[in-house]
């Protein structure tokens, strides 16, 4: 779909709105030109001084790791999980696990290129953009537990929350929420499985002019075969040496967090204005938890609440991810050409992610904390820290202090082993899925 054609299916009501709407905050930004520099000083910091530092170690490594073939081995094993939980094509897996690694835009690539390489359809793509959408787990971890929450521990909680919701309710709307599809679609998908039988069939072919035993063998290929083959011919298809891939990671790195810090510079200053001129009196977390997650969860953070409540809050916001999210993966997936049903369908499937990581929040906050009374503690404390001013949390632990920069880089090491760890489980489970397949198959 081609920028011409996008401009000329949007209907001359929505041009309306999308310029009414333009010039009204051109106007509120001219007539409280203070807030607007306040809030957008407020976005600059909060972006600087603790997502960048924390995020672009994180998204270099991910983005070495996929040139490695490390996410296509992932994808490989949780195969049998996507056919036989989502209803998706086994090479699905790569998205699935890309962005559980990489977060929502690496996940939303992901998705574009397997539909690209028509290895899905583009009802399939709007499913699995749905299903692959998951906040960076570094940012979780680090960010929001260390930074914002000062407790790493609260960070683990709120991931495998946050992971376990998601795949939850992609589970369920792969068979309560029916996708929207069309003609094209339809047509399209025969393409696809056309494309995918004569994949099929050429190691058949083959090894028909072999003997028995090879193909034999051919047929019993474990799932770790598949693994291995699936990150060698990653590592060849990208062929970059060390060099080459080192530069290509900070510039890429870099480009992904200025496009996050500019959402949230503009989408700061559109909340402080939303919130002045349209609710004025409302919480200050409401409307940052809508429209941007980092704002939200950093907002929410800094709330008065509960332990548990408080955590509730937050998971539901990372589950929904924010509106500002939701416009990033409808830029990415433009290829597929997606539709206002299909990002009603993207919205719905994120409302039910928060929703279920909300409850299964307040069933296992009072479990954990009762083993955990370290975090209960820190959190206790830090719901009753005068928060008068808007910056208090950056006051009393400025980043630019050595505090919050060793707070992040101490428990650096144990975030990645404790996301080895959670991978390890769901390919463990996803194993146990091939061979209760095999098994009972038979």
């Amino acid at each position: 779909m081609t920028l011409q054609s996008e401009v000329r299916d949007s209907g001359p009501l929505r041009t309306i709105i999308l310029s009414t709407g333009a010039l009204m905050l051109v106007i509120a930004v001219v007539a409280s030109p203070k807030q607007a520099f306040d809030a957008s000083i407020q976005g600059l910091d909060i972006w600087w001084k603790i997502i960048f530092p924390a995020m672009l170690p994180f998204l270099m490594l991910s983005q070495m790791l996929t040139a490695f073939g490390f996410t296509h081995a992932i994808g490989a094993l949780l195969g049998p999980l996507m056919q036989r939980w989502f209803r998706l094509p086994g090479n699905a897996g790569l998205a699935i696990a890309v962005g559980m690694c990489g977060g929502f835009p690496a996940g939303a690539d992901a998705v574009s290129r397997l539909f690209q390489d028509r290895q899905i359809t583009a009802k399939q793509a709007v499913v699995l953009a749905a299903a692959s959408h998951f906040a960076n787990p570094m940012m979780i971890i680090l960010v929001v537990g260390a930074a914002f929450l000062h407790q790493p521990a609260a960070g683990y909680f709120l991931l495998v929350v946050h992971w376990i919701s998601g795949w939850i309710a992609a589970i369920l709307a792969t068979r309560l929420l029916p996708a929207p599809g069309n003609q094209k679609d339809r047509v399209s998908s025969t393409a696809v499985q056309a494309d995918n039988s004569s994949l099929d069939s050429q190691p058949a072919s083959s090894t028909s002019r072999s003997s028995a035993p090879n193909h034999a063998t051919f047929k019993r290929r474990s799932i770790w075969s598949d693994m291995m083959i699936a990150a060698r011919e990653a590592h060849r298809r990208d062929g970059r040496g060390f060099g080459k891939l080192l530069g290509d990671t900070v510039s890429q790195a870099v480009q992904t967090l200025m496009m996050t810090g500019g959402y949230m510079i503009g989408f700061a200053v559109f909340i402080r204005l939303v919130s002045l001129y349209l609710t004025p009196g409302s919480s200050a977390a409401l409307w940052p938890a809508f429209f941007e997650l980092h704002l939200g969860t950093y907002h929410l953070s800094q709330t008065s609440l509960t332990p548990m409540l408080l955590m509730s809050l937050l998971a539901a916001v990372l589950g929904w991810g924010g509106l500002c999210s939701h416009l990033q993966v409808s830029a990415v997936l433009k290829t597929t050409g997606p539709g206002s049903k299909s990002m009603l369908y993207f919205a719905g499937v994120r409302l039910t992610h928060g929703l279920i990581a909300f409850f299964i929040s307040l069933f296992l906050w009072m479990p954990f904390s009762r083993y955990s009374t370290e975090v209960w503690t820190t959190l206790q404390t830090n719901a009753e820290q005068d928060l008068s001013t808007p910056f208090g949390w950056l006051l009393i632990h400025s980043p630019g202090n050595t505090y919050t920069i060793n707070t992040i880089w101490s428990i650096f090491p144990a975030a990645c082993m404790g996301l080895a760890l959670l991978l390890a489980v769901m390919v463990s489970l996803s194993g146990l899925t091939f061979w209760f397949n095999r098994r009972f198959s038979r």
